[in-house]
């Protein structure tokens, strides 16, 4: 039985060098590949493009797909101003990431975003975020989102719904989690809800109430599945959902 393709969306970099200034990059981090690879799926890298039919050829290549981590969500996407601790941002990714969320939900194939990648999700239907966990109301967002350990390492618990697929895919209500974003949802999009939450309120999942699996995680699984079983599980049930 061959393999299901899982198509990643990269993030942008620029490279500025004496020989080439300015030099765009798309790219993934190889935890995210791997993490793919060890658990039965076969990576494919769907470079970043504006052209609505490249993008439908994309998805008809691919069995899921895959949202990385990267820079802030523009609050313009989501009907905001932006605000004083908003981050760098990339408008040309959001657009295309946006777009390739709606062509592949289109085709009924199920989709994983990872901490910008469930930021992305949620905007993209409807779904707003705080710029900065310091905007949240009073006694939430008071843990450490941005943690300054190495990422195999969990830093805060989350709790799970018992009753959500990501449960079901983790195997477990209760787990510790890596944190990178400062960044985190707001009002939740239509058609989602949340799944699992930090002890501060912090969103920590959604997914999507029908319709097809949407899921989308705001820690980074993929830098702890290669020592962490849970994590592996969660993208082994994902692969295997996109069959």
């Amino acid at each position: 039985m061959s393999k299901p393709i899982i198509g990643i969306a990269p993030g942008v970099i620029t490279v500025n060098s004496q020989i080439f200034p300015g030099r765009q990059r798309d790219y993934v981090n190889r935890s995210y590949l791997r993490s793919i690879t060890a658990n039965g799926g076969i990576p494919l890298m769907l470079p970043v493009t504006a052209d609505t039919a490249t993008i439908a050829q994309y998805v008809s290549l691919i069995d899921g797909l895959l949202l990385c981590g990267g820079e802030d969500i523009d609050p313009l996407t989501y009907g905001e101003e932006p605000l004083a601790k908003l981050s760098q941002i990339d408008p040309e990714r959001d657009a295309y990431e946006i777009a390739l969320v709606k062509a592949t939900h289109a085709k009924h194939k199920p989709i994983l975003g990872i901490c910008r990648g469930v930021q992305l999700l949620n905007a993209c239907y409807g779904g707003t975020l705080y710029q900065d966990t310091s905007y949240m109301p009073a006694g939430q967002g008071t843990l450490k989102h941005m943690q300054l350990q190495l990422p195999t390492y969990g830093m805060h618990h989350v709790t799970v719904k018992a009753e959500s697929t990501l449960a079901q895919f983790l195997g477990q209500t209760k787990l510790a989690v890596n944190s990178f974003h400062h960044q985190t949802l707001k009002q939740i999009a239509p058609g989602f809800q949340v799944v699992a939450s930090a002890p501060d309120h912090v969103v920590e999942a959604i997914e999507a109430t029908a319709g097809g699996l949407q899921l989308g995680v705001q820690w980074h699984p993929e830098e702890m599945q290669a020592v962490n079983p849970v994590m592996a599980q969660l993208f082994s049930h994902f692969i295997q959902a996109t069959r």
